[in-house]
């Protein structure tokens, strides 16, 4: 039975004057009567009257019923049991989930039920509490291991549960998440880690990394840089191949050579189709391996259809006219046809016309327009900007910024008051920039950047716009000032990008091998470029799946939009989506979540690849299809690692104050576990306050008290 504890704001004696004060009101009020009643029912009226009078005098003293009550909880020791993949593996210590279900059942953790009360949590890329534990529970077909994620569901479990120790069942190897350490050192129990596999190196062939370009073009011949590990083969003859639905493009021959080595091996493919395109690296599987599930991984690429037609326009000659044409020129993926202005304002390679300007993919504007800039050249590249052509501008001394105020529009930037002053800056990256694919540089860190020569800025108040990016601001010394140097903006299907500064040309003279920079201004103008000409998809209806390859266990999402003609969204549509592998489909039907936007899942799909068809209907008629492809499964990171982690999991131990044991040494467990000082139950004291005054039975009480007394009065006749 709980204990109370009732308590007011008004004093005792207060509350005890209280008492024979509201018996004295509601007696004096029925000292006479019309008509006389019986005796016995004017004392049951005084009584409902002094009761409700009582009462509603009390609750004027605030008063408020603390509950509180007793019980004992038994200690709790959490059993965390590896899910993944790598737990499938069969090594020299033999098949890993067996053992994991053989330790399960093992006396040793049985004897756990008597010391305590156990709690089971399953993990792989997530976790997940079971009430009790059955060998059907053990799939061992998660996609990656959170030993992290695991110990902090633990630590959040333990700030209301009495888990007072961990038995955590794993082979040690972490493929997301963070250092399971972090997570460790929070928790205030024990952890004790069993080592489920072999710490040593296992005769094994895989791929171990693969490299290609995220973006490439039909008929281009794209690099394929791949790593293969061997360990325990000597001198066997291997093939490494790269193939496409089945057909081989390219391929190597290795020799293995003896103990563990990492083989670097070139390959290339030439997409024939543009779309997102899935190859397949592999080796050649060889007798006595530890697992096959390593010996291939599968890459996407998206291909696009051509190289892009640029039109590099320069105000007038000089080193960042040079320098940018050198660059462009230097990349095999863009046609480049180049004007360069001379002093009368016409052009060494004859009038810009429209058409011109309108085969171009995007534009280069180097120092253009300026005062001597043609009327004819400008008008078509005034025209082409300001109905949407993406256009790159790079700043000079000659600009005339009055003719260029007249295309503000389209311009990522707008232009203040303009002076000759100019500045010495270097250009910093931002710390929400620093990921930019624009920015991106092969072989060096975004820290390249800060180690460029510096270029020059003219003081005249540049400002970005609302809707661009600041990619890069000015430095001046060790002052970073609010100046726009690199610019980027994409509004209604049109982009630009602005370099507010002139002088680029030192980037390319004066850098250096040694910091990154050898290559950055190529680079960079050439990540410019594609993504200037790469057109965001202005379909009026699409889906498209999350991801372009899913885990074997994951969901398989997809998102839609619709738009109508006018390109305002719809929202009352049927949007399905059918899967389809062979002769097996599957259908989903996608929910509307507002603003023209549907989404929806499937459950797990087999491994394979899979094309999709989605139609959006209004009055039972289709208005819109698209279609796509996607993967499931493919190299699963569990197999790239397949060692049990002992230095892990022993550290783990360690710092919680636990211990590391061998499958082999479980005997000890249960005494362990039991001989800890916190292991043991521990009392709860569960309290509840109720505020009477606020409570709303409290009111209701007084209520039916008046009512009741009201209802006696009206029987006899009372006035």
């Amino acid at each position: 039975m709980p204990d109370f504890h009732l308590a007011f704001t008004l004093k005792t004696v207060v509350i005890v004057l209280a008492v024979p004060a509201a018996v004295l009101v509601a007696a004096w009020a029925y000292r006479y009567t019309v008509p006389p009643v019986s005796t016995p029912l004017k004392i049951a009226l005084i009584t409902l009257r002094s009761l409700a009078v009582l009462f509603l005098f009390l609750l004027l003293g605030e008063p408020l019923l603390s509950l509180l009550t007793r019980s004992v909880e038994e200690p709790i020791v959490a059993i965390l049991v590896d899910n993944s993949r790598s737990m499938s593996i069969q090594d020299r210590r033999g098949d890993r989930k067996k053992i994991l279900n053989g330790i399960l059942e093992s006396p040793s953790v049985s004897a756990l039920h008597s010391i305590g009360k156990p709690a089971y949590i399953l993990f792989d890329r997530s976790s997940r509490f079971i009430s009790s534990f059955s060998p059907e529970s053990l799939t061992t077909k998660g996609d990656g291991t959170d030993i992290g994620e695991a110990l902090n569901r633990l630590r959040k479990m333990a700030a209301v549960e009495n888990i007072q120790a961990a038995v955590l069942l794993t082979d040690g190897q972490f493929t997301t998440g963070t250092s399971p350490l972090y997570q460790a050192k929070e928790l205030s129990f024990p952890v004790f880690t069993v080592g489920i596999g072999d710490s040593t190196e296992q005769k094994d062939l895989q791929i171990r990394r693969v490299l290609a370009n995220d973006i490439a073009y039909v008929g281009d011949r794209v690099p394929v840089n791949v790593t293969v590990k061997s360990t325990g083969f000597n001198g066997e003859r291997v093939e490494v191949g790269v193939s496409q639905n089945g057909t081989l493009l390219d391929h190597k021959t290795l020799t293995l050579e003896p103990g563990t080595r990492e083989y670097a091996i070139p390959l290339s493919v030439v997409p024939a189709k543009e779309g997102v395109q899935k190859f397949t690296v592999s080796v050649s599987k060889l007798p006595g391996e530890l697992t096959a599930e390593n010996n291939a991984m599968s890459f996407f690429t998206k291909v696009l259809k051509s190289k892009m037609k640029v039109l590099l326009v320069c105000g007038s000659p000089g080193e960042d006219a040079s320098f940018i044409r050198r660059a462009l020129e230097g990349d095999k993926n863009v046609d480049l046809k180049s004007f360069f202005e001379q002093k009368n304002g016409g052009f060494l390679e004859g009038v810009i016309s429209a058409q011109v300007v309108s085969d171009a993919d995007c534009l280069v504007l180097v120092g253009f327009p300026n005062k001597a800039s043609s009327g004819e050249s400008f008008s078509a590249i005034h025209d082409a900007i300001t109905k949407g052509k993406p256009f790159l501008f790079v700043l000079s001394r000659s600009v005339d910024f009055d003719r260029l105020r007249t295309a503000e529009s389209a311009l990522p930037f707008t232009v203040g008051q303009t002076t000759t002053n100019e500045d010495e800056v270097f250009v910093t990256i931002p710390a929400a920039q620093q990921g930019n694919p624009i920015l991106k540089i092969s072989n060096a860190s975004i820290v390249a950047w800060s180690k460029l020569a510096p270029v020059f800025s003219i003081q005249s108040g540049f400002r970005a716009k609302p809707e661009a990016e600041v990619l890069g601001i000015a430095r001046i010394q060790s002052i970073a000032t609010p100046e726009p140097v690199l610019v980027s903006r994409s509004v209604n299907r049109q982009k630009s990008f602005a370099i507010l500064a002139y002088g680029i040309w030192r980037w390319k003279m004066f850098g250096d091998p040694a910091n990154g920079t050898e290559n950055l201004l190529d680079e960079f103008l050439s990540n410019t470029v594609r993504w200037l000409t790469t057109h965001e998809d202005d379909r009026q209806f699409r889906v498209q799946p999350v991801k372009t390859a899913f885990g074997g266990q994951e969901p398989i999402e997809f998102a839609g939009q619709l738009y109508d003609q006018s390109y305002k969204p719809v929202d009352n549509a049927v949007v399905q989506v059918t899967v389809a592998r062979g002769k097996e489909s599957s259908d989903i039907l996608l929910n509307a979540i507002g603003n023209g936007r549907y989404d929806g899942s499937l459950d797990r799909l087999e491994e394979g690849d899979y094309s999709f068809s989605a139609t959006a209907q209004q009055n039972g008629k289709t208005i819109a299809e698209d279609k796509g492809t996607f993967s499931v499964g493919g190299l699963n990171v569990e197999y790239l690692d397949t060692r049990m982690n002992k230095p892990l999991l022993e550290q783990i131990a360690a710092s919680t104050g636990g211990k590391y044991y061998d499958t082999d040494a479980l005997a000890s467990l249960p005494n362990d576990l039991g001989s800890l000082p916190n292991f043991k139950k521990r009392d709860l004291v569960h309290s509840r306050e109720i505020e009477l005054w606020n409570f709303k039975w409290a009111l209701a009480l007084i209520v039916v008290l008046f009512s009741l007394e009201w209802f006696l009065r009206k029987r006899s006749g009372m006035i």
